[in-house]
């Protein structure tokens, strides 16, 4: 297995992140886009990458499992039937698999993650 590594991925301009379009289930007349950088695409269906969005709200579509931590921005996440969660730099966030809800990016925001099946 060769490491990857990315240095200080929080002060990566995001015009060196990949454009991965924008969100597919917006709500609203602000549509997020999205960036990112993908670390690894595993066998077993794993993910693990560094995300990036801008403002709006939108339906959250990754039904995996995902574990992350936020480097930069504010978010809400709203989820179904629950309590909105509040989000910040420095945050770390469990999503457990078939996590459904909303999410309300208030300014752009960067994690890292790891997405498992």
């Amino acid at each position: 297995m060769k490491i990857k590594q990315y240095n200080n991925v929080i002060n990566i301009a995001s015009e060196k992140l990949e454009d991965w379009g924008y969100v597919s289930v917006p709500m609203g007349n602000v549509v997020a886009s999205l960036r990112g950088i993908v670390l690894s695409n595993n066998e077993d269906g794993s993910e693990t990458g560094v995300w990036e969005c801008t403002p709006g709200k939108w339906v959250r579509q990754v039904m995996d499992a995902e574990f992350c931590t936020f480097l930069s921005g504010r978010a809400i996440f709203t989820p179904e039937n629950e309590p909105p969660v509040e989000i910040n730099a420095g945050d770390i966030l469990y999503f457990p698999r078939n996590s459904k809800g909303t999410w309300d990016i208030i300014e752009t925001v960067r994690k890292t993650y790891i997405t498992c099946k």
